[in-house]
Formats: structure tokens, sequence, C-alpha cells
């Protein structure tokens, strides 16, 4: 096993201070796990996780799913849009981003996020950047989905971690349990090769 401890500076502006990361890398014979902490940096568009300092633990994953999970994170705490879009197709037509809409996902992540107090929930890039460091699940279909209050029999601790996070309140959490429908708020997930499938909530 080999661990790496990484301090990288990416560029900014002139005049502008340039963002930092620490990258943690472990690797095995079989999967790589990294834990990334990403320092607060003044993005170009200003969304739910400006300003925000969070952390991506490591997790024992597939290479692909570490590495298209890590590029997720990354582009949703710097309210990076279009890189997420280019993420969601990647390897394909498939993604779904919401039950209803079509289009660009995009396009309906900047209008969810610009909508103000208007809709209900958390908003879509701090939700998205908060799930993914929530622990991982495997859904239906064997991908590695987070968090793992999606599954078909969630813990008290896999629905506790959602109100800890701060992602839904405990009221909210008692509603979901109480309908007999299982975890509805924002999901993601990844196969093993590394297609990120869906980042969707409701049903």
């Amino acid at each position: 096993m080999l661990a790496l401890a990484l301090a990288v500076a990416g560029c900014g502006s002139d005049g502008e201070e340039p963002e930092a990361q620490t990258v943690t890398v472990i690797e095995t014979e079989t999967a790589t796990t990294t834990e990334t902490v990403t320092e607060p940096a003044e993005p170009e568009v200003e969304c739910s996780t400006s300003g925000l300092r969070l952390i991506l633990p490591a997790q024992d994953l597939p290479l692909a799913v570490a590495d298209v999970r890590e590029r997720v994170f990354a582009a949703a705490v710097a309210c990076d849009y279009e890189t997420l879009e280019e993420l969601a197709l990647e390897q394909g037509e498939g993604f779904t981003f919401s039950f209803g809409a079509s289009g660009s996902p995009a396009e309906y992540w900047r209008e969810r996020e610009e909508a103000g107090d208007a809709e209900p929930g958390p908003k879509p890039m701090l939700a998205l950047a908060t799930i993914l460091t929530l622990p991982d699940t495997r859904n239906e279909s064997g991908s590695y989905a987070w968090p793992s209050a999606y599954n078909e029999s969630p813990t008290a601790e896999d629905w506790q971690a959602i109100v800890d996070a701060g992602l839904y309140t405990q009221e909210q959490v008692e509603q979901m349990q109480a309908g007999g429908t299982g975890y509805l708020g924002y999901r993601t997930a990844i196969t093993a090769d590394g297609d990120w499938q869906f980042f969707v909530a409701g049903d």
C-alpha cells in the first residue's frame, strides 16, 4: 500500500490568491481512496457552496468511481455547472437530473440555485457536494450511490447522517420515513466503470 500526501496550488488570475488543496492518495492493488480538502476560493459564479470549506473523506472505491466522485465534488464546490454537465454526459446521454424537466442539466441547476427561497429543499450544488462526503451504498443496479440512506433498508445511522450533515431537518427525514417510500432526497450514483448516472431528488 502506498500513501502519498500532495499540496496543490491551483492557478489564479492576476492579483488573486490561488486555490489550495491538500490531497491524500492511498493506493492498493485494487483501489485508490482519496481525501481532498478544498480551501475556499472566489468562484467565477456564486452558488450555495461559495465560501465553504468542504472535506471529501477517503472511501474504499474502485479507481474509476473515485476519480469521477472527486471531479464531480470539485466542480460542485466551484459552482461549475458546465463541467458538471460534461461529466454527466461523458459516457452517453442517459444522465437523469430531474423527473419531468428536460434540456440542459447545467441550466436546470443554475435556475435552481438562483431561485431564492421559492424552491423547497437544499440547493443542488450544496446537496451534491454534501452527499458525496457521506457514506456510500450500492443501489439496485450495483452502482456506487450516495448517501447511504439511499438503499432498501437504511439504518438509523444512515438517516441521522442526513440530519447531521444539515442536508435535511429531522422533521423532513421523519416525513420520508413515515411515507414508507424510503429516502427521496438528493441522491447520486456512479457505475463501477465511472459512468455518472444521475443526480436527482424526489420520485
